[in-house]
């Protein structure tokens, strides 16, 4: 942007004539050159804000969840003839990716409703796959402590928990609640009631404050 070029061949849209302006201290023309260069930076600035703004889920790659609750969505047009939901014809469908098996379990055909059990050339022909959690089996650790009575001086003696088991709680567990409250923002009582009905594991809130410390 040059508005204070003294050019004949440029628009001059300073609210001064070019004899005033030529009558200008150099430093003053400097110095407004600058603050012009910068009003047209800002100004390019709001308007990228101003689009940024305007965005939302259907323009952008922004998650539905990003948009302003306040505002209702743009309404598509709806066609004129109804579309039956599903698949339409022609379209290849996706079908799930098999997972490595632990168990396999082969079935064969039922009786014929003839009343014959007998089939020749059976093949497979279909698999149908069950995912399924096992039992949460925790490790559980009982740290035994000792004491005993010394011969010598006549002092008792007393084990002590490694300073690695002290808190009570292993890093994989902590680790656990550290995901749950941390990076899905989940509050200490989801967590607690998680610990509980998960994993059967009772334990308070402070417990809980304490872990998240520690993984902090």
């Amino acid at each position: 942007m040059e508005p204070l070029s003294d050019s004949t061949n440029t628009i001059w849209s300073f609210p001064l004539t070019p004899q005033d302006w030529e009558q200008t201290l150099r430093a003053v023309q400097t110095y407004v050159r600058t603050m012009c260069d910068e009003v047209t930076q800002l100004h390019d600035r709001v308007e990228t804000l101003e689009a940024r703004l305007r965005q939302n889920s259907t323009t952008s790659h922004r998650p539905p969840s990003s948009d302003n609750p306040y505002k209702k969505p743009r309404q598509c047009a709806k066609s004129a003839v109804p579309r039956k939901a599903g698949g339409k014809p022609g379209h290849q469908g996706h079908r799930q990716g098999l997972l490595a098996p632990t168990r396999i379990v082969e079935l064969h055909p039922e009786p014929c409703a003839c009343g014959n059990t007998a089939f020749a050339g059976t093949r497979s022909y279909y698999t149908h796959q069950v995912i399924e959690l096992p039992p949460i089996a925790l490790e559980v650790t009982h740290w035994v402590l000792h004491q005993g009575w010394c011969q010598a001086c006549g002092r008792w003696g007393h084990a002590h928990v490694p300073a690695e088991q002290a808190s009570g709680y292993g890093p994989r567990f902590s680790a656990l609640m550290g995901e749950l409250a941390g990076t899905y923002g989940n509050g200490r009582r989801m967590v607690q009631t998680f610990c509980a009905s998960v994993l059967q594991v009772p334990i308070s809130l402070g417990a809980i404050q304490k872990v998240l410390d520690r993984v902090t």
